[in-house]
């Protein structure tokens, strides 16, 4: 059917259906353009919000220093205040992070980490960092600024003694254990199974007579029976730490680890093709000396975070912030005829 056979009325109401469709798109468009704040020369829209929305939540459990009492409009449109300042910051300090730039802290990450596959790395730091890689990459950037800006901008006292001492005294079971033992080690005369199960026997038969008399494993330990190596100092290792142990034997350290003091370990196969026993005869946390410098970085680092929220809080009073979502403002008591952002 041509126009010119339509009737005027349907023709009226088509012109008013697509007159609609056309006003609606335009507002949409206009609502999603419409700007929620300025920082500094960058300017925040509802289309930032909107875009926003997904990565706040998925980073939100690694943000510090939320308010849960905000709604989650303000402390979305926080968010990106909080990363546009940083973000204009970094621009003064002539801070730049292209794709290169990128490229380059990822292979510098590789190495660090003895890395050298692309897919390993991504899973390694999908299990350091607790989030998708992809989600990762895409807060590289960011983590970049953040670290220069805290090298040359924030000034970050070291942790006092007290500090240190304290979080060592918290933590004595995360530091590790040194560890002083006696061992039994009898090697097969070859690689038989008949010979290995004579040996496996013979030294389980050997842990149920010492488990029934501990105090005789220092005699035995200095007999013909032990390894020639052990035998002269009857079969005594003087205080060393779990750390150092799990690198000169990862079965010594793995069956030491679980037993108390005076408490004597299941048959073990060391590396060295050995069934071992081990009898603990003094066990200790890591002395703090030896854990000082680990302790201070630790320290060091959550307070990096603390002072760099709190240095962000601060320039929001140095960086010009404005301010015209109405919700922002009636809900942090932003008065009309002032948008300009206050700290409180």
């Amino acid at each position: 059917m041509s126009d010119k056979l339509l009737p005027l009325s349907v023709k009226g109401i088509c012109i008013f259906a697509l007159g609609i469709s056309l006003s609606t798109s335009i507002q949409s468009a206009d609502s999603l353009n419409r700007i929620l704040a300025t920082v500094g020369n960058q300017s925040i829209s509802e289309q930032d919000y909107e875009d926003a929305q997904d990565k706040y939540h998925k980073l939100q459990r690694f943000l510090k220093g939320e308010d849960p009492r905000k709604s989650i409009r303000t402390r979305i449109i926080d968010f990106l205040i909080d990363r546009a300042i940083v973000d204009a910051i970094a621009e003064e300090e002539s801070i730049q992070v292209n794709e290169k730039r990128v490229e380059g802290e990822i292979e510098k990450r590789m190495e660090l980490l003895g890395v050298t596959n692309r897919k390993q790395f991504e899973k390694t730091m999908e299990n350091n960092s607790g989030m998708p890689f992809d989600l990762w990459i895409t807060e590289l950037p960011y983590q970049i600024k953040k670290g220069q800006l805290l090298q040359y901008k924030i000034a970050i006292p070291p942790p006092s003694e007290k500090e240190i001492r304290s979080w060592y005294n918290i933590n004595k079971d995360k530091v590790g254990f040194e560890i002083r033992y006696r061992v039994i080690a009898i090697t097969p005369n070859d690689d038989s199974i008949s010979e290995e199960s004579r040996v496996h026997k013979e030294v389980t038969e050997l842990r149920k007579t010492l488990s029934a008399d501990p105090n005789s494993f220092a005699l035995i330990a200095g007999s013909a029976r032990n390894d020639a190596t052990l035998r002269a100092r009857k079969g005594i290792v003087e205080w060393i730490s779990s750390f150092e142990l799990y690198k000169y034997s990862r079965a010594t350290a793995t069956a030491a680890a679980p037993i108390p003091a005076g408490s004597i370990s299941e048959v073990y196969r060391d590396e060295r093709k050995r069934y071992c026993i081990l009898k603990v005869e003094g066990k200790r946390p890591t002395p703090i000396e030896n854990v000082r410098a680990g302790i201070q970085n630790l320290l060091s680092r959550e307070r990096e975070e603390e002072n760099f929220q709190k240095w962000v809080r601060e320039q929001r009073g140095v960086v010009p912030i404005q301010i015209f979502d109405d919700a922002y403002k009636k809900e942090n008591k932003i008065p009309d005829a002032q948008e300009s952002f206050q700290i409180d």
